[in-house]
Formats: C-alpha cells, sequence, structure tokens
C-alpha cells in the first residue's frame, strides 16, 4: 500500500496511469449523462443501456478488446465476474461483469442480530459505483485493477458489460486473523466482520473476506474488496464503531 502524501497523510489519490484512465472513463460517462449523482440507476437502467450500447459500437478500444476475448475461455467467477484467461496475456485475469448488473455493493444495516456482520452484498447497477470501485482500491495499493471496455450484453435488453483485468497475484488466502492484522498497519479499523474502515481518508472496505485478499511480501491486497468512500450514516456509523474499538 503507497497511501501516504509527502506529509505523511493517507490520501485516495493515485496518479497511476490506470487510475488515469479510469477517471477518463469515468468523465466521459459523466458527459452523457449529466446529472447522473442525482439518477437511480435501479430504476433508470434503459438510459444507462442505451449510453453505454453507444459506448460498445463507438470505442475503438472495446472493440479490439471483444478481438481479444474472442473463442477464449470464460469461466463464473463467483457473483461479480466471468474470469477470462487470454493467452497472450497469461500474467493477467481479466474480469467481466454479468448478470446485467456492475458487481455487488454493499448494503448496510446498523442491526446485526445473526452475527454476520452489518455489510451484506446486493447487485450494483450503477457502473460509476463500479469503476469508482477499482480506482479507490488503486489508490491504497501498487496492486492495480486496469480499465479494460465495454462488451455487449450478455442477452437482449440487459445492459453493457464492463471488463477490467488485473496482475496475477501470488500466495495463497490468508486467515480473517492475517487480514485484521495486515491491515491494522496502514491504521485500517476492523469495524464489521469482513469490514475495514481507514478514517483518515473515510475509505471502507467491505467484503474483505478471505477470498478476495492476498498478503504479498507482507503487504496486504484486497484485489477483489468493495471499496468506498463512506459517507451519511454509513460515515457517522463508521467512526463510532472506531472510537468504540479504541482503547482509551
Amino acid at each position: 500500500m503507497d497511501s501516504k502524501d509527502s506529509a505523511g497523510h493517507s490520501s485516495v489519490r493515485h496518479s497511476s496511469p490506470e487510475n488515469r484512465e479510469l477517471v477518463e472513463v469515468i468523465r466521459e460517462l459523466a458527459g452523457l449523462l449529466p446529472g447522473h449523482s442525482e439518477i437511480n440507476w435501479q430504476e433508470s437502467r434503459r438510459r444507462c443501456g442505451d449510453v453505454l450500447r453507444e459506448l460498445v459500437r463507438s470505442s475503438g478500444k472495446s472493440r479490439r478488446l471483444a478481438d481479444l476475448l474472442k473463442g477464449e475461455r470464460h469461466i463464473v467467477g463467483g457473483d461479480e465476474h466471468h474470469i477470462v484467461r487470454v493467452s497472450s496475456e497469461p500474467e493477467r485475469v481479466y474480469k467481466i461483469t454479468h448478470g446485467d448488473n456492475f458487481g455487488c455493493r454493499s448494503y448496510f444495516s446498523p442491526v446485526d442480530p445473526e452475527l454476520v456482520g452489518n455489510f451484506h452484498g446486493e447487485t450494483n447497477a450503477d457502473p460509476f459505483f463500479y469503476l469508482e470501485r477499482w480506482g479507490y482500491l488503486n489508490s491504497i495499493c501498487d496492486y492495480q485493477t486496469r480499465f479494460e471496455g465495454f462488451l455487449p450484453p450478455e442477452k437482449p435488453m440487459w445492459l453493457p458489460r464492463i471488463c477490467v483485468s488485473q496482475p496475477e497475484l501470488p500466495g495463497s488466502n490468508p486467515s480473517p486473523q492475517e487480514i485484521r492484522e495486515a491491515l491494522a498497519k496502514y491504521r485500517f479499523h476492523e469495524v464489521s466482520t469482513h469490514a475495514f474502515y481507514q478514517p483518515e481518508i473515510r475509505l471502507l472496505l467491505t467484503d474483505a473476506a478471505p477470498r478476495n485478499v492476498r498478503i504479498v511480501d507482507g503487504v496486504p491486497v484486497p484485489f477483489d474488496a468493495i471499496a468506498q468512500v463512506a459517507s451519511g450514516r454509513i460515515l457517522t456509523w463508521c467512526e463510532e464503531r472506531c472510537r468504540q474499538r479504541t482503547p482509551s
């Protein structure tokens, strides 16, 4: 992780080529969909789908991506992605959203009656949330996720898909305790099951379970966690959890 600036403070900004490209894609979408922050994407799927289909048609990058993936074997990689191994790039893992949505996001519940955590996965219809998720993860780690392009939908009238790729990671899944200890070095506080909050940058990692994290040379790599900047009641709740868990 490299989340400190020259003054020693953490920052979610990261000037890597991968993040600069993500920023450009987000700007392009925002330009086509003004006022996107107020849109309920679950209810505006047709509008979102129309814009993304146009990007699939007009983007040379997306056309090249379709050619690159043609004939390659797809496997289901959990609830969020199809996984593709490209023969010409064996050192990378390609991930394509599926199921008429853009990965997952976390549903927050302040009540935890079943002791399974306060954050529960649900489908995500917002392409901005998905792209920003990778930008936030890129900002705290040298391990970078790269935007590859848009692809046609799996079925007619479904949303187009987004493809990203990641470097192949060495090692095996760490234990929950190893994840806690590794993230604690970067001032992440465990606030719920598989959920960690960094108060200096207000960054919340959920679904940071052993299946979604590697520890490489002592550095935690949450390669498939869900990342967001905490706000509203989630921010208030996370800050209170940190105060409760910090020894006086």
